[in-house]
C-alpha cells in the first residue's frame, strides 16, 4: 500500500449522538448536506482499506480514511 500523508485513520471515538447524526457525518458533505460519494482501494494482503469520499455537489470535501480490516 502506498502511503499518503493525506489519509488518516479512523477512530470511532470521533463519532459520537444519535444515529441520524453519526450517519449524516459519515455520509454527507458538512457544508451542503449533499452525500459523498465513496472510492475503495482494498489491500488484503496488509489487511488495510483506503477509503476516499468526495462530496458530488460542491467538491469541498476530500475525506481520506484508512480503515484496518481485522
Amino acid at each position: 500500500m502506498r502511503y499518503d500523508a493525506d489519509y488518516k485513520f479512523e477512530k470511532f471515538e470521533e463519532y459520537f449522538g444519535e444515529v441520524e447524526e453519526v450517519e449524516k457525518q459519515v455520509n454527507h458533505c458538512p457544508v451542503c448536506d449533499a452525500p459523498y460519494r465513496f472510492n475503495h482501494f482494498s489491500d488484503f494482503k496488509n489487511l488495510y482499506v483506503q477509503e476516499t469520499a468526495k462530496c458530488i455537489k460542491c467538491d469541498h470535501s476530500v475525506r481520506k480514511t484508512v480503515h484496518i480490516i481485522n
